[in-house]
């Protein structure tokens, strides 16, 4: 059996406390990813314009569009947009396939335009005892069926997210197997996504 460990270190309130949480199965996935650096640019009618020049973004390529809310400060993302044209300073994307997440935000907003990276990952959710991913910086990690997205995560800026069985909390990745994840920056600097999976092997 393994045995796998997530320790937090709390100082709220003017305490100090720890916490510590372990699960032993007989299974495990760890992966270390680079993110390339997004690229800067603004929403157009027809995709995103304002892109530096030599961005490296392809036609068919598939893509993120981070932004922040102008309301309220949040992580925005419109995921897996393939793109059809791509020139010097722009992309144009007609969303078919239909992407996914938040709705793409108003014309000349300014965004992040990331390109999606495959994780070659492979588990029942319904067997997962732990997961764990952190990014160095702003990124959307998104755990896929063979058809569909099963639950996408946002991920701040070197803050983890983690599940833990026998919390009370549901399993973010029950119901289907996991064929693969896909990952991508929401800043433009480069990022280290890294990965933790404990599971129940068949």
């Amino acid at each position: 059996m393994l045995t796998a460990t997530i320790a937090s270190t709390f100082s709220v309130g003017g305490i100090a406390f720890t916490s510590q949480a372990s699960r032993s199965a007989a299974g495990q996935i760890g992966h270390n990813i680079t993110l390339p650096a997004g690229v800067a640019g603004a929403i157009s009618a027809a995709g995103v314009d304002g892109l530096a020049t030599g961005h490296g973004i392809a036609g068919s390529d598939v893509v993120d569009v981070h932004w922040t809310d102008p309301a309220d400060g949040t992580h925005k993302c419109r995921r897996g947009l393939t793109v059809d044209t791509a020139n010097a300073n722009d992309i144009e994307f007609d969303e078919t396939p239909t992407g996914e997440g938040d709705a793409l935000p108003a014309e000349d907003t300014a965004v992040i335009v990331g390109l999606q990276v495959e994780v070659n990952t492979d588990f029942d959710g319904d067997d997962m005892e732990i997961v764990a991913v952190r990014s160095s910086q702003r990124a959307v990690i998104d755990f896929r069926d063979a058809a569909a997205s099963l639950s996408a995560v946002k991920l701040p800026a070197a803050e983890a997210w983690s599940w833990v069985s026998g919390q009370g909390v549901a399993n973010p990745l029950t119901g289907d197997p996991v064929d693969k994840a896909v990952a991508s920056n929401g800043s433009t600097t480069a990022a280290t996504l890294n990965l933790g999976i404990l599971y129940a092997s068949a």
